[in-house]
């Protein structure tokens, strides 16, 4: 079981019992009921579990009601998702300069190793992108300042005054601040050669009082000597020295280094005095307008002492700070940093195990089982399956992810139930199901049949079923029905009359998974009557019989006639189709006046025929003959001729069809009938037969066309230069289709003729400027109308013809009198006009 020692193990089989487990989604959580470090926690959350949890908004709640104390959870300052830890590791963090706080030394951190930036994982590799801190976690280190490795300080003794003012001119200025370093803060200062400038130097130190009256101690590391030094007693730069007569600053020191000129001289920064005086005795500089006498005074001489440094005051966060911390969830939610070896309860995740089991060949008596393998380190799988119906079971423990169960029962269902074993712990079980192949039914026959139904009967099958389901399929595959019974007997009703069915029989289970082989077996229903027997459109010697087919299927139809001697030779035509309802036949040979029967019965498939219907009636008396019309515009005329039997009564009626609907019946006693108020170019139809006790004889009939009426209204719709389009009124009241159009032209000698169906016409190719005579007629059945008549002129496109005349008279200038020109030029026109007349377009002009 991994890295678990064998506390461990025995913990698992007594304390998994005890688990809480949560389930949201498909992710199951484990409340953990003993203590453990974080890393042991780890290792048993990665062996018995998935991982240790990971938190998101989306569970964080759920995790914080069912907690009510402190538990690790998966997440650390530094992770290594792909390995487990012990508190033995030696964890590598950053170790840069803002971690190296007091050098190697006083640095908690052995490790010149990194692992990165911290809080970036969570223990199952998930990235860091939701945080629920308590306030003011994680805690950080805060950076100490540098520090020397140990203080200074220097002593020295009270110097003499050694400037005396000039009777008469100077004084001497004390030192504003009472110092006993001897430094004047006058404008005089003497140089002696005696003193060494190459042991004064100024280093910086550190002081952790904010006290601006304490003297600051410099050191330098590079001569190893101490320099006391009080900024506000030590000196004024701006009282006690000019730098360019007192000293050479670049060579004394860094002014912008050592020295605040606007405080003073506070120093807080290394600097290196390399020549205080100069070697020489000189005679005292003045640096103000007032003069000084100088007394030359002996070297100061200092002495510095070495002492040990104190130690740091540590920042109180940094008392509290864990290297490579581990994280807790508290009882309310929020995290807080602790300690990685501190034993604690710990909550692990695993996510739901869905794994499936397949059962395949399946057959009566057996199948083969396979499962899928659960996550992690599995132990072994537990096995149990059992009948439904209670009579068998079997539970087995086996390490391989298949099994076949055998010597089973037919049609008998199994629930078969896989738990994967994980650390002594059910993951969530697998469960399938399945039915055995049920076996076939037994002596299938057919006991009875009707018009709609077929009884059949049966032995049941060896073994358990569920039910039985019958599929009648017809001969002609136009129909399936589907039954379900339990019993061994059935009516199948609902069954179409006449029809072959072909009954397949299947044994199925109750969640119709399987089924049994098919047995079937074929048998026909008996077909229908008719009904709605009448006769129709009697005749003298035919008439029309006329019913409604039985419902279902059918082969034909068989029709009888008998008069009062036996049964007639007739002859049956089928005028209909044999799937039409109503279905009809006509029946010839018949003899006009008299009494018939008529007998009609159905013929089925199997050789199975239907019940007979019978029915009585009359033949009608003869047809009319020799009908002839006559017809006007809106007038037709009929008459024909009839010879009835001795001692009848007969009428006529008469009818007027137009397009296949009635208009106008007419009963009468003569041989002659007018029908008006018709429309003109129409056809109609003229239907006569007589009536004689009732009964109808053959219609007799005849078509006719009415005369067209003329068009009205002609008119030219546009034209242009070479071409006119014409358009005219239809007559009222008519039925005309067609028109004949007609153009002409006397001058040109043309003539244009058009057969429309609209009511305009076109004509291309004309002449410009030209007058055309137009003439449309309605046409009906070959026969013209009256003519509309009017007449159209193309668009003008007139051409310029010069003529040039040359005029000649033997009377003196009889040719340059206006008289003359204006004759010849009447003339001129007179002659245009006669030749063109109104059919061209002209124009006579004379230039001057």
């Amino acid at each position: 079981m991994g890295n678990l020692t064998i506390i461990h193990k025995l913990c698992i089989s007594v304390c998994w019992g005890l688990l809480l487990m949560y389930t949201a989604a498909e992710r199951q959580y484990f409340i953990s009921p003993h203590n453990a470090s974080w890393a042991d926690a780890r290792n048993h959350c990665q062996v018995c579990f998935k991982e240790m949890v990971t938190l998101t908004p989306q569970n964080i709640q759920v995790i914080a009601k069912i907690i009510n104390s402190t538990h690790w959870i998966g997440l650390r300052k530094y992770i290594n998702y792909n390995d487990t830890y012990n508190e033995t590791d030696d964890y590598d963090y950053d170790s840069d300069s803002d971690y190296d706080y007091y050098n190697s030394t006083n640095s908690t951190n052995t490790s010149s190793r990194s692992f990165g930036t911290p809080w970036t994982l969570w223990a199952n590799g998930d990235p860091l992108i939701f945080q629920n801190w308590y306030p003011g976690f994680p805690l950080f280190k805060s950076p100490l300042p540098k520090i020397d490795c140990c203080s200074c300080s220097c002593t020295c003794p009270a110097p003499p005054r050694w400037t005396t003012p000039s009777p008469t001119t100077s004084t001497t200025s004390p030192s504003p601040t009472g110092s006993t370093t001897g430094f004047p803060t006058g404008s005089v200062v003497a140089e002696y050669s005696s003193i060494d400038s190459t042991n004064i130097t100024v280093t910086e130190s550190y002081d952790n009082t904010t006290d601006s009256t304490r003297s600051t101690s410099f050191y330098d590391v590079d001569t190893g000597t101490d320099m006391l030094t009080n900024a506000t007693e030590w000196l004024n730069v701006t009282e006690w020295l000019n730098a360019t007569e007192w000293l050479n600053v670049t060579e004394w020191l860094n002014v912008t280094e050592r020295l605040n000129a606007t405080e003073g001289a506070n120093l807080t920064r290394r600097a290196s005095i390399t020549q205080a005086w100069d070697s020489t005795t000189a005679p005292a500089r003045h640096t103000t307008d007032t003069p000084w006498t100088t007394t030359p005074q002996p070297p100061i001489i200092s002495t510095c002492e070495r002492s040990p440094m104190l130690p740091p005051i540590i920042p109180e966060n940094n008392k509290n700070y864990i290297e490579n911390s581990c994280v807790v969830i508290l009882a309310f939610g929020p995290w807080v940093e602790r300690e990685c070896f501190e034993e604690l309860p710990f909550i692990c995740y695993e996510d739901r195990f869905m794994g499936a089991i397949n059962v395949s060949n399946i057959t009566s008596s057996s199948a083969d089982l396979q499962w899928d393998q659960g996550p992690g380190d599995i132990s072994h799988y537990r096995f149990q399956a059992f009948s439904r119906e209670g009579s068998w079971n079997v539970t087995k423990n086996m390490h391989n992810l298949s099994y076949t169960l055998d010597n089973l029962i037919p049609g008998t269902g199994y629930v078969i139930t896989v738990f994967a074993v994980k650390c002594e712990r059910d993951l969530n079980p697998l469960n399938g199901s399945f039915y055995t192949i049920p076996g076939e039914v037994q002596n299938l026959t057919v006991t009875s049949f009707a018009e709609n139904t077929v009884s059949m009967s049966w032995k049941k099958p060896n073994g358990n079923y569920g039910f039985f389901e019958v599929v009648a399929f017809s001969a002609l595959g136009t129909e399936k029905h589907n039954k379900t019974v339990r019993e061994e007997k059935m009516d199948f009703d609902g069954l179409t009359q006449g029809n072959e069915y072909t009954f397949i029989f299947r044994t199925g289970v109750n969640d119709r998974s399987m089924w049994s082989k098919n047995i079937s077996i074929s048998n026909c229903t008996r077909p229908g009557k008719v009904s709605n027997l009448k006769p129709l459109d009697i005749q003298d010697k035919n008439l029309i019989l006329e019913w409604n087919p039985p419902e279902g299927n059918y082969i034909e139809f068989k029709v009888m006639a008998k008069d009062g001697n036996g049964e007639l030779n007739v002859i049956v035509e089928n005028i209909t189709s044999l799937l039409n309802k109503p279905y009809k036949v006509k029946v010839s040979g018949l003899q006009n006046g008299t009494k018939l029967d008529f007998f009609v019965k159905v013929l089925g498939v199997c050789g199975l025929e239907g019940e007979i219907v019978n029915i009585t009636t009359y033949t009608a008396p003869g047809p009319i003959s020799n009908l002839k019309l006559k017809a006007e515009a809106k007038i037709i005329d009929a008459t024909w001729d009839f010879t009835p039997n001795p001692g009848s009564i007969v009428t006529f009626t008469a009818k007027l069809v137009l397009d296949g609907e009635e208009k106008e019946s007419k009963t009468i006693s003569d041989k002659t009938v007018k029908f008006d108020s018709l429309k003109t170019a129409t056809k109609y139809e003229v239907k006569v037969y007589a009536v004689l006790n009732n009964l109808k004889s053959p219609e007799t009939h005849s078509f006719i066309f009415t005369l067209p009426s003329p068009p009205t209204g002609a008119k030219v719709n546009s034209k242009t230069a070479y071409s006119l389009a014409f358009e005219w009124t239809p007559p009222e009241y008519s039925s005309v289709q067609n028109y004949s159009c007609t153009l002409n032209s006397t001058f040109w000698g043309s003539s244009y003729v058009q057969i429309v169906s609209t009511t305009m016409c076109t004509f291309t190719d004309l002449m410009s400027g030209s007058t055309y005579d137009f003439n449309v007629y309605a046409l009906s059945d070959n026969k013209a109308s009256d003519p509309a008549r009017c007449n159209g002129t193309t668009v003008k496109d007139p051409v310029e013809i010069s003529l040039s005349m040359l005029c000649t008279s033997e009377v003196s200038l009889y040719c340059e009198k206006d008289e003359t020109r204006k004759a010849v030029f009447e003339e001129l026109q007179h002659h245009f006009k006669k030749i063109l007349g109104e059919y061209v377009y002209h124009e006579v002009k004379t230039i001057s």
